[in-house]
């Protein structure tokens, strides 16, 4: 339920909008009802006692929330506009309440002269706040929706100055976010033809009021909506800045860490590649550097955890996580699927590694390198490309942490070098 309290000059032009064809009269007081020209008679006839009031024309229009619309009987409608004439204060006056259909939120109009059967002024001061209490209590009374904000408003449907009032509106919330201070608003606030104004304190220069101008029409801070009120706008100029400093001390800590990690991983790996033995056996530096080449070396006397002593070819995948033995040279090429590779590149490709294979290629020299791999340990056949998959992969990869760190999760888990 939503009212607004209007004053008028002219009660023929109020009682020709209101009065318009399809509408319905649900009551009148005091006027003559025939004819649109006789309410607007009877209404003159009583505003004549009082010519000195130049606005004596009482307009209120009341719209409800579509969802409410199949309790909006007339009868209810009737009753819920005559509460809210009590409890604002119009009584002991001509009146008409008129309702109409052409909108999907059930409304009417309340037209009332201002000028009341003793002639006396039916003041609206204050009206603005009355009736925002007025409707609010209605609301609880009858259990009526409540709005859901300006942002539901449909913009297409207003007037002047509603309209730019709704413009304003939806510019200072987009700009907003990224405002810390007044400067910052009113340059965000430029770009979309609104002018900003400040009222500052005459002792000390401070500001303490903030209005908005677009074109002619301009209204408070507080009238475009209470939460753009200047101590308001404050509040939030000081939760930004709080929360820009929350991001780069988050920023500062992460970056931090993850620089820490990185040093320790490079100590760990470091360390533990300087020490590496297989089997017992302490690999030396020329032997580590052919491994970390993606290539192959053989070892003797190694003991396996059964504590049988074995010699063999050993070498591992690109990536240093898994290490093959082979009691033949890696390099012998044996057939696999559609080519001709070495051993090792074979065993690489069936544990499910991508591998930079070295193949036989007939017609553009003597060996190709293709990455081949499996989508499933189980496949029967490998996949091929030219180029590295796992690059593509990693980009995506880059994109979602949280795959990202399942991967990893993943690869620390099945991670190890079992003889």
């Amino acid at each position: 339920m939503i009212a607004k309290n209007i004053k008028g000059k002219s009660f023929k032009g109020c009682v020709s909008y209101v009065m318009h064809e399809g509408a319905t009269l649900l009551e009148a007081e005091g006027v003559w009802a025939e004819t649109n020209p006789d309410i607007i008679r009877s209404f003159a006839m009583q505003r004549s006692g009082r010519r000195e009031i130049k606005q004596p024309v009482g307009h209120i229009p009341i719209a409800f929330s579509p969802e409410d619309k199949p309790r909006m009987t007339n009868e209810f409608m009737l009753k819920l506009a005559k509460e809210y004439m009590q409890e604002i204060g119009i009584n002991n006056t001509q009146y008409i309440i008129v309702r109409h259909h052409n909108t999907d939120n059930p409304h009417l109009h309340i037209v009332y002269n201002r000028i009341d059967n003793d002639l006396k002024l039916i003041s609206v001061n204050n009206d603005y706040k009355r009736n925002i209490k007025v409707c609010k209590k209605l609301k609880d009374k009858y259990n009526l929706t409540y709005g859901k904000g300006k942002e539901n408003v449909k913009r297409e449907k207003l007037n002047d100055p509603d309209k730019i009032k709704y413009q304003i509106f939806d510019a200072i919330k987009a700009a907003l976010p990224y405002c810390k201070k007044p400067s910052d608003l009113k340059s965000l606030l430029k770009q979309s033809g609104i002018e900003t104004e400040f009222k500052l304190k005459r002792t000390t220069g401070e500001i303490e009021g903030i209005s908005f101008k677009m074109g002619n029409i301009c209204f408070k801070g507080s009238e475009v909506d209470r939460k753009f009120s200047y101590a308001n706008l404050k509040k939030e100029f000081q939760k930004n800045i709080e929360m820009e400093e929350k991001r780069q001390k988050e920023a500062q800590e992460k970056q931090a860490k993850q620089a820490e990690q990185t040093q320790q991983k490079t100590t760990n790996k470091t360390k533990k590649e300087d020490t590496l033995r297989i089997g017992g056996v302490k690999l030396t530096p020329e032997q580590m550097q052919t491994l970390k080449d993606g290539g192959y070396i053989f070892l003797e006397n190694m003991k396996k955890k059964d504590g049988t002593i074995i010699s063999s070819y050993v070498f591992f995948d690109d990536k240093m996580e898994k290490l093959f033995l082979s009691n033949q040279p890696p390099d012998t090429m044996v057939k696999y699927g559609k080519y001709e590779m070495r051993l090792m590149d074979k065993k690489r490709i069936e544990a499910g590694f991508v591998t930079r294979a070295k193949v036989k290629w007939w017609g553009y020299g003597n060996y190709a390198h293709p990455y081949l791999w499996k989508e499933n340990q189980s496949d029967a056949e490998y996949k091929e490309s030219w180029g590295d998959p796992r690059k593509a992969k990693e980009e995506k990869i880059e994109k979602k942490p949280e795959v990202k760190q399942a991967l990893s999760n993943d690869l620390k888990k099945n991670r190890g070098r079992k003889m």
